[in-house]
């Protein structure tokens, strides 16, 4: 499965198109019509969307790529990258202290 993502300026709309090529054609999944509706409490509703297991793994990584590429993060993006920056700034700390040049005390000594 793969997901295609696009903007429509003319319409103030996103839109995201569900596809896939098998044996030399494309389908499309059809469209989804979003209205929310009350949902009373205790009322069983139906799923929005449902897709078999063999093929949610590979549905929610193309549809999380889709985002990605689109720029959007979320909170635990931003950990993420929060957590590689403060590592880089560590390597970098440790890059000065071990390969700064040796310099000699007065006893002949080498210190760092």
């Amino acid at each position: 499965m793969k997901v295609s993502i696009y903007r429509d300026p003319c319409f103030g709309a996103v839109q995201i198109l569900f596809w896939e090529e098998r044996n030399g054609k494309r389908y499309v999944v059809e469209p989804l019509k979003m209205t929310l509706k009350e949902c009373p409490d205790g009322f069983i509703y139906e799923p929005t969307l449902r897709i078999n297991a063999s093929s949610a793994g590979q549905f929610l990584t193309a549809f999380a790529e889709a985002l990605d590429h689109e720029g959007v993060k979320t909170d635990s993006d931003a950990k993420i990258a929060g957590t590689l920056e403060a590592t880089r700034e560590h390597l970098k700390d440790l890059q000065k202290i071990v390969f700064k040049e040796e310099k000699s005390n007065e006893n002949g000594t080498h210190v760092l």
